[in-house]
């Protein structure tokens, strides 16, 4: 039979794997820039936990429209550099106690004077799923939307 410390080491290598998988999104995005991209078109990842899109717009401009989708999305930016917005969705009592707190993060990489490379990535938590999902693909379409007004 089993050993008590085997089932030990079998629990906690299953509570691990549990653990690790339940972790989605990606901390960075993995788009780059590159020719192959056509202005406003977004570009969205398995699961829209990453995305991308050319914007023909400059980067002061694009920062800008940036800022008001994550407003617009109920999120807390909390760092602002030149080129990067990281911030967290505000959390909420609704179907799953305590949805949402994903992390975002939007990266802006100016190709020329007046386009600008964006990219949206989400990390959700340790519970994975349970009230939260990706914004990503959301993020991006939301920024393409205001910048076609």
């Amino acid at each position: 039979m089993y050993s008590t410390k085997s089932l030990f080491q079998l629990g906690i290598a299953i509570v691990i794997t549990v653990l690790v998988s339940a972790c989605a999104g990606v901390q960075t995005s993995s788009y780059s820039f590159n020719d192959t991209y056509k202005t406003n078109v977004p570009t969205k990842g398995e699961g829209c936990y990453d995305a991308a899109v050319l914007l023909d717009k400059n980067i002061g401009e694009s920062m800008e429209i940036c800022k008001k989708v994550l407003a617009a999305i109920d999120s807390t930016i909390s760092e602002e550099t030149k080129t990067t917005l990281k911030a967290q969705r505000n959390r909420h009592i609704g179907v799953f106690v305590g949805s949402g707190g994903e992390e975002l993060e939007i990266s802006l990489k100016e190709v020329s004077g007046n386009k600008t490379f964006v990219t949206a990535a989400t990390k959700t938590g340790l519970v994975g799923g349970a009230g939260q999902k990706a914004w990503s693909c959301q993020i991006v379409d939301q920024i393409v939307a205001m910048v076609s007004k």
